[in-house]
């Protein structure tokens, strides 16, 4: 960090900064980071050079380890009093005129908890508070009690917000946002620009925006989980176990509120893990994502509880995407969640695999705020919805449904909030959030549109004067406009034009990429439906049964997995026509082979090598023409229609086959 900002820092936020890098330090494992954080920055305050020592030395006598609970409940009761560092969260008992704490580590023993403390420190109400609880052991009535005596809390409880605003004005932008990535926990250098900066502070929007429903898949080790867990008490951390309607939405036999009416987040970890038994839950679950609404056992309740859920996902052979297997990356949700009902729902989705994995050099290496001071300044901004307003009076975007608009209204609005929380918002700054917000919605379209062709047709949500996306993954890696240039003007291996005619009317084109790789199975991923897929395996026989004259064995081609990717591609309105293509570009694949530059392939495929007639032609040639193709293989039992598409054809190379033999001599130089 650059020391003129860290003494900005420290002069700026007195008192609410500390060292980062000191949180780290071994002995604090234990204790959630914004806890340690707290006892570091009170040592730091009261200038004591043992510190760190006395932090470690506190943490390691009053904290107990899930396998102790039993021994330190015993010393209770033998000593009548002791003291834990832990969470304790508190609520009232009206038919017994009492309040009634509980502590994790005290397997849900009940603690009497007297009026005075849950007045000073009503938050104990509403998620509990760390802190450093003093506890007795009462013997003086029948059925002995444990009273808290005393409770001080390890958390800034409630921050001074028009402060936090007033020192927005003393940082640039860009000063400012490093002070958030290094007060979340990271180095700000290991994230290459502002757009991945901004993609790690949406990992925030949950705590800053309410109702806002987020998801990040990605490789493991890359903390999806990490910097809410550790941020604030708030969150709620359900890391791949039974999801209940008790647990989550309310408790009928204790009568009780669940999380999601408890806390400010709920993340989902290990999502892939988690079992919801009940079918009821997840009903619930739509209507909450969707409206906000509780209701179960009669009882109906609106809460503002964002739902993060983190998964894992493979990377493919280049270890910078997702693999290719995935017919799209909601499938390594749990069944009862792989729903493009539940999809809609969510409102961004973050690539977890452009995220670094948690290190050394990644982790923060200067001064920031105070974890629970940060996580409680993140908590108070979501009360403010004039950042909201301002995104949907200023903002227009185009080609987005109702769902999208709330989406990037949210997630934008979110980002805004930690970028001007002082309200002077620059053009520049709530430009870049949009971008960053209209990137995750897109990416929760796209894979919707995956997930359900028929329904969902791949499309650009954009705001006027949007830059291109940044993200690789986005539209299929690359727009349709680049992929077009790059099929005119390159031979390409294992990539083909498909022509096809669209479901919405029209012709259009999309790809077939293939890749010959480690592995005995077949896959075939992409938009696409039961008839391509038949068509993409009958090409697969054709090649095992013809692949010889080619210089392809049968041997050769099972030694490898044949790795199909689809592009732009959903069920054709004409049937089967794309088996040729497949064929043409496995062929590629299997032996490196380069197609023919400017090449576009319509035409069906009989395992014996013989090309069939499709539909669609006129509708086909005009979609070649419209994206700059040279030359198109049709099949020769369509030859006779070309006689009435004159004005097209005189700028196209048009090659009726009868054969697949015929369609490699044209396709392939030399």
């Amino acid at each position: 960090m650059d020391p003129s900002l860290r003494d900005k820092i420290e002069h700026v936020f007195q008192g609410l900064a500390v060292d980062k890098r000191q949180a780290l330090a071994a002995g604090f494992e234990t204790m959630p980071r914004f806890v340690t954080e707290f006892l570091l920055a009170k040592a730091r305050a009261q200038n004591s050079a043992l510190g760190i020592e006395d932090v470690r030395e506190r943490i390691r006598k009053y904290s107990v380890d899930a396998d102790r609970k039993g021994e330190f409940i015993s010393r209770l009761m033998r000593e009548q009093t002791g003291k834990l560092i832990a969470l304790l969260e508190v609520e009232p008992r009206p038919e017994r005129n009492a309040h009634v704490g509980r502590i994790a580590q005290l397997d849900g023993h009940e603690l009497v908890v007297p009026e005075a403390i849950v007045a000073q420190y009503p938050e104990l109400l509403y998620g509990g508070l760390w802190g450093s609880t003093v506890l007795r052991y009462d013997t003086s009535t029948p059925r002995p009690k444990i009273h808290v005596d005393e409770f001080a809390p390890y958390q800034l409880t409630r921050p001074d917000m028009p402060a936090f605003r007033r020192a927005r004005a003393e940082f640039t932008l860009d000063e400012w946002i490093d002070l958030l990535i290094t007060s979340a926990g990271y180095r700000p250098e290991a994230f290459p620009s502002l757009r991945h900066r901004l993609l790690v502070l949406c990992r925030l929007v949950p705590l800053t925006q309410p109702n806002v429903n987020l998801v990040e898949m990605g490789p493991r080790g890359t903390g999806k989980s990490y910097l809410l867990r550790n941020l604030s008490s708030r969150v709620f951390l359900l890391a791949g176990a039974r999801a209940t309607p008790a647990t989550l939405l309310y408790d009928l036999n204790r009568k009780q509120l669940g999380v999601i009416g408890k806390k400010k987040v709920v993340v989902f970890d290990e999502v892939g893990a988690t079992v919801f038994p009940d079918k009821s839950l997840v009903a619930a679950l739509k209507d909450y994502m969707e409206s906000g609404n509780i209701s179960r056992g009669g009882k109906a309740l609106v809460g503002d509880c964002s739902f993060c859920f983190a998964g894992n996902l493979e990377l493919g052979p280049d270890g910078l995407l997702p693999s290719r297997d995935y017919m799209h990356y909601f499938q390594v949700l749990p069944a009862e969640l792989c729903d493009v009902a539940i999809a809609d729902r969510i409102h961004g989705f973050i690539p977890g695999w452009e995220m670094p994995k948690i290190r050394d050099d990644v982790l923060a290496d200067g001064v920031g705020l105070v974890s629970d001071y940060f996580g409680e300044v993140l908590g108070e901004l979501r009360r403010d919805i004039t950042f909201h307003d301002h995104v949907r009076n200023n903002v227009t975007l185009e080609s987005a449904t109702l769902r999208d608009r709330t989406a990037v209204e949210r997630i934008a609005s979110g980002l805004l909030k930690m970028l001007f929380p002082d309200g002077q918002i620059e053009p520049a700054g709530r430009d870049q959030a949009l971008q960053v917000a209209v990137e995750l919605r897109q990416r929760v379209h796209d894979q919707m549109a995956k997930m359900a062709p028929h329904e969902f047709h791949t499309k650009r949500i954009a705001f006027p004067g949007m830059r291109n996306h940044e993200a690789p993954d986005i539209l299929g890696m690359r727009s349709l406009q680049e992929q077009d240039v790059e099929a005119n003007q390159r031979e390409l291996v294992g990539k083909i034009t498909i022509l096809l005619v669209s479901n919405r009317g029209g012709g259009d084109v999309g790809f077939v990429e293939c890749a010959h790789v480690d592995g005995t199975r077949f896959s075939v991923t992409g938009l696409r439906g039961a008839v391509l897929e038949q068509s993409v395996r009958a090409a697969y026989d054709a090649l095992l049964n013809l692949g010889v004259q080619f210089g392809l064995t049968p041997e050769v081609l099972r030694s490898r997995k044949m790795s199909v990717h689809l592009v732009n591609i959903a069920e054709p309105k004409d049937g089967p026509s794309a088996g040729l293509a497949f064929a043409l570009a496995m062929l590629s694949a299997a032996t490196m082979r380069p197609i023919r530059r400017a090449l576009a392939v319509t035409g069906e495929l009989s395992i014996h090598g013989n090309v069939n007639p499709v539909g669609g032609i006129a509708e086909k040639l005009h979609a070649a023409q419209q994206h700059g193709r040279k030359r198109v293989i049709i099949p020769a039992a369509n030859a006779q229609e070309l006689a009435r598409l004159r004005a097209v054809t005189a700028h196209l190379e048009v090659q009726p086959v009868q054969t697949l033999s015929e369609a490699v001599a044209l396709a392939f130089d030399g």
